[in-house]
């Protein structure tokens, strides 16, 4: 009897463990500046970081990166990007299963900065970091260091485009004109230029449109 309890006991734990499935972490291609000791490999929003986005009105949008990991091969250390901030990043390249990313060599990466589209200001105050809130326009050096946000707080980034010379930034924004904490019908679309410096405490941002 004892022992029959004592095997009953031992399939149940181990039905238990096996039966509780733990989320994976998710990662993305990785890209790697130019021919330097640099890879930027992005973290995956997933169901094992999602909880921290809390529950908005928006949508969290799956495949966008929940931070990005710096490696460098030279020196077998790794840091991320916004580390403590809680961050929406969109991805750098549009990817398909069947054919080859549209840009091997991703236009976010220039000659002295990476441009990155991210939210991380929960504008509208319901209590999650999602679809519904602004999207700001940050820049790095290619090392991942100097992180800054460039835009203005609630102003919400459509597109960018980078000049030839790669020295100009023109942003196309919205910001909420009907002050309804929203980004759409009612809102006027804004134009800034973004004067690039490899200084990024010197970059000036200001709109023309």
């Amino acid at each position: 009897m004892k022992s029959a309890l004592i095997a009953l006991v031992a399939i149940f734990l181990c039905t238990s463990m096996f039966g509780q499935k733990k989320d994976e972490i998710n990662y993305s291609d990785p890209f790697q500046i130019d021919s330097s000791e640099i890879f930027l490999i992005p973290r995956l929003i997933d169901n094992e970081n999602q909880a921290a986005y809390g529950k908005g009105k928006g949508y969290l949008p799956w495949g966008n990166y929940h931070d990005i990991y710096f490696y460098n091969t030279n020196t077998n250390t790794t840091r991320k990007l916004f580390d403590t901030t809680l961050a929406i990043i969109h991805t750098f390249t549009e990817r398909n299963y069947y054919n080859k990313p549209v840009n091997e060599y991703p236009l976010n990466i220039l000659p002295k900065h990476i441009v990155y589209l991210v939210r991380t200001d929960n504008f509208n105050n319901d209590n999650g970091l999602d679809s519904d809130d602004p999207v700001y326009l940050y820049i790095s050096a290619r090392n991942g260091e100097n992180l800054r946000v460039i835009t203005p707080k609630g102003v919400h980034i459509l597109s960018w485009t980078a000049s030839k010379d790669r020295k100009i930034l023109m942003v196309k924004a919205m910001k909420d004109s009907n002050g309804n904490k929203k980004f759409g019908v009612g809102d006027d679309e804004i134009y800034y230029r973004i004067d690039l410096d490899e200084n990024i405490s010197n970059i000036k941002c200001y709109p023309v449109l």
